[in-house]
């Protein structure tokens, strides 16, 4: 008896340490998706239960889709925006809840069918989410980022509808938006990749050589500060390689297409 006693004791003890190690803390998640390891972030954060916790882990979800890692892109979206959903039921306050959800949302308006997308009224919903976040944060250069994102992805997926007209989706004022990010900002490689190879693949003759010199001049040499910006960098390497082979464009539009 005393010896099951002891065995239910060391079991309890275990699972106990085991449980605390597994939860860990944000600090530890955030480790995590700052190495690359989003399975393992999404599970932690989500098993924190804190709206801190949900936001990151819909941050490494949202990194996911951006590398184009995601298998399933539109349900891994929902699921993000889920999370933040939840986050912001938590606490409306959390930061970047309200950023990450309308990320997310930007990939599930990328990944859904251009006719479920235009049914829905996707772009309107996604700029609303979009305007909501730089209301919650409004020194926050991300939401500019986002903004320029908005009008630029829009007019390249496009396919010839006038989204000037219905959305007021703008190539200037995307641009702009870029700018202002990037003017405090300039070494965000996330930021930066997105901005370049958004401009070149709707103008691919006339930004070839600006695209070409951005990525040299400005992307390569950064220094990446997490796994995310390093595979992105990755990327933008060959974008880089590719005008010597002609394959610029094609893994350009790759990368805005992931």
């Amino acid at each position: 008896m005393k010896m099951f006693s002891t065995i239910i004791v060391s079991c309890v003890l275990w699972a106990f340490a085991g449980s605390t190690a597994f939860a860990d803390t944000l600090q530890n998640a955030r480790i995590s998706l700052d190495a690359g390891r989003y399975d393992l972030a999404v599970a932690q954060g989500t098993m924190l239960g804190s709206a801190d916790g949900l936001v990151l882990a819909t941050e490494a979800l949202n990194a996911q889709l951006f590398l184009g890692l995601a298998e399933r892109k539109t349900k891994t979206a929902k699921r993000a925006m889920k999370l933040a959903e939840a986050a912001l039921a938590l606490d409306p306050d959390t930061k970047d809840a309200q950023l990450q959800y309308a990320i997310a949302y930007g990939f599930y308006g990328r990944h859904v069918s251009s006719f479920k997308a235009w049914r829905k009224n996707l772009p309107t919903k996604i700029r609303t989410a979009i305007d909501k976040s730089a209301i919650a944060a409004p020194d926050d250069y991300r939401a500019h980022a986002l903004k320029g994102a908005w009008h630029l992805n829009l007019l390249y997926r496009a396919g010839g509808f006038d989204v000037e007209k219905r959305y007021g989706a703008n190539p200037i004022e995307g641009i702009t938006h870029f700018e202002t990010a990037l003017a405090n900002n300039p070494d965000d490689i996330i930021i930066g990749s997105t901005y370049i190879m958004l401009t070149y693949v709707l103008e691919p003759q006339a930004r070839a050589a600006q695209t070409e010199k951005w990525l040299k001049t400005k992307v390569l040499p950064a220094s990446p500060k997490n796994a995310t910006e390093q595979q992105v960098q990755a990327q933008m390497r060959q974008v880089y390689e590719g005008f010597a082979t002609n394959e610029a464009l094609e893994r350009a539009e790759a990368f805005v297409n992931q």
